[in-house]
């Protein structure tokens, strides 16, 4: 809850300075309405994921309801991912895992930010994005990988699907029950498999998980090492005796001496986690640089052939050192560090001014500069082909240029080589080799590029496609 407070207090006095408002506005530092709105992301977001964490919902609906979104007790929301602006529910509302409800979205050189209305006992299925302006109306129900499009109305009573979303049917009450429970839970014949085809082979890997385990407990354990030492000097050797131990009085208040402790006890401890932060990154970009020589190029493996098998091996050992350290700093309270992170490590390259929401980053994922990459969105630089016992690993990264935008839950597979300026619009997703070019907005699955009437359309005319 302190966080959630001081979260408060800091977006009343910026409310104060630029009262956040709905409008079409410039992806610039120099329009005030995108640097604020940038602002007021950056502050939620700590005591959002917060609240998140201890996996209670009502203190993430308490914590939605604190920062200005219209929400009721009855609503189950923390399995998705809710603006904290601009946002109206309903009662008995229900977000599927990995649902994306926004209010705000990134087109090209623009910042569009309408407001989300959901009434009343709507459903919305899993890895479903909602877009700005979008109005649901009562008992209506979204099938999963459902996207809307921007100002998009939904008729109550009624069952969508796709994307974007398209009524199939009305939502009307079950009548013949047994039907239904016959239909889903009838049993199938059982397919039948050659046993031989389900045997384990074992294989010695040349990356032991001795290694795993140690290279975890180095970069996890000893990065509290250091920091952990100064934070018991601190506490024990200076804030007991100056602060802890001195019986309060309302005088104490105005001691020079106890005035200055207050404010600098903040900065120190921010100081000790920032160094822990730091000692992450410095161990895990010793390990991974060793497994980075030993680790495979770019290209296509067998998994079945020995030599190419123990390169892999290698790789999957790199992937693993990367997932604590994005973890970390990605979950902080300074989640833009991730940017200085990865590229100290050395894994990628990422350009001046490039955002990174609530995502996860594989190595070989190279941005220019401005870039933005969107909450769940998703670009690999491996791929699994064929089937188990038969397979490759392809092995790609991507490469993307100055400008560009990857909206909620898009995905870009590998080998993407990707021009200055392009927007993916929600979901969408490439295919494998995809190069695309400058200055396009791209939509669906393969992706294609837009014509400039379907970007009207699908960005509910908020976007003149210019």
């Amino acid at each position: 809850m302190s966080s959630i407070i001081t979260a408060k207090i800091f977006l009343i006095f910026i409310n104060a300075i630029h009262k956040p408002r709905e409008g079409v506005f410039n992806r610039d530092k120099k329009d005030k309405d995108y640097c604020y709105w940038s602002l007021r992301a950056v502050i939620k977001k700590w005591p959002i994921w917060l609240a998140r964490q201890l996996n209670l919902p009502i203190l993430e609906n308490i914590a939605l309801k604190i920062f200005g979104v219209k929400t009721n007790r009855s609503n189950s929301l923390n399995e998705g991912w809710v603006d904290c602006e601009f946002i109206e529910f309903g009662k008995n509302v229900k977000i599927g895992q990995g649902s994306v409800i926004m209010s705000n979205i990134l087109i090209a050189d623009k910042l569009i930010i309408k407001k989300v209305v959901i009434k009343d006992n709507v459903i919305i299925g899993a890895h479903s994005c909602i877009a700005p302006g979008t109005i649901i109306e009562s008992n209506t129900i979204l099938g999963a990988l459902t996207t809307t499009i921007n100002n998009q109305h939904l008729e109550g009573n009624s069952i969508y699907n796709g994307s974007p979303a398209k009524k199939i049917m009305l939502n009307k009450p079950i009548e013949n029950k047994e039907l239904i429970e016959n239909q889903i839970f009838k049993k199938e014949s059982e397919e039948q498999f050659d046993m031989n085809d389900l045997k384990a082979v074992n294989k010695a890997l040349s990356v032991p998980y001795q290694a795993y385990i140690s290279a975890g407990w180095f970069i996890a354990g000893g990065s509290y090492l250091i920091p952990g030492f100064l934070f018991i000097f601190f506490f024990f050797g200076f804030l007991i005796p100056n602060l802890l131990t001195i019986p309060f009085s309302l005088k104490l208040l105005l001691d020079l001496k106890i005035i200055i402790i207050l404010l600098i006890t903040p900065l120190i401890f921010i100081g000790i986690y920032l160094l822990h932060l730091f000692f992450v990154a410095l161990f895990t970009r010793w390990i991974y640089r060793f497994a980075d020589k030993r680790g495979p190029a770019q290209g296509l493996f067998d998994r079945n052939l020995t030599e190419s098998s123990t390169m892999l091996d290698y790789y999957h050992f790199r992937s693993f050192l990367m997932k604590y350290p994005i973890f970390s700093f990605i979950r902080s309270p300074f989640p833009w560090l991730v940017k200085w992170e990865l590229r100290f490590i050395g894994s990628n390259k990422i350009g001046k001014g490039t955002v990174i929401e609530e995502s996860y980053i594989h190595s070989h994922i190279n941005f220019g500069k401005n870039c933005y990459l969107g909450t769940f969105a998703h670009i690999t630089n491996h791929l699994v082909d064929g089937v188990y016992g038969e397979e490759n690993l392809c092995f790609f990264g991507a490469e993307i240029g100055d400008n560009c935008v990857f909206n909620p839950l898009t995905g870009a597979l590998p080998g993407l080589e990707m021009g200055n300026c392009a927007t993916f619009l929600l979901t969408a997703t490439t295919i494998k080799y995809d190069k695309l070019g400058d200055n396009g907005i791209y939509s669906g699955f393969p992706i294609r590029r837009l014509k400039k009437e379907e970007i009207v359309k699908l960005t509910g005319e908020e976007y003149n496609a210019k």
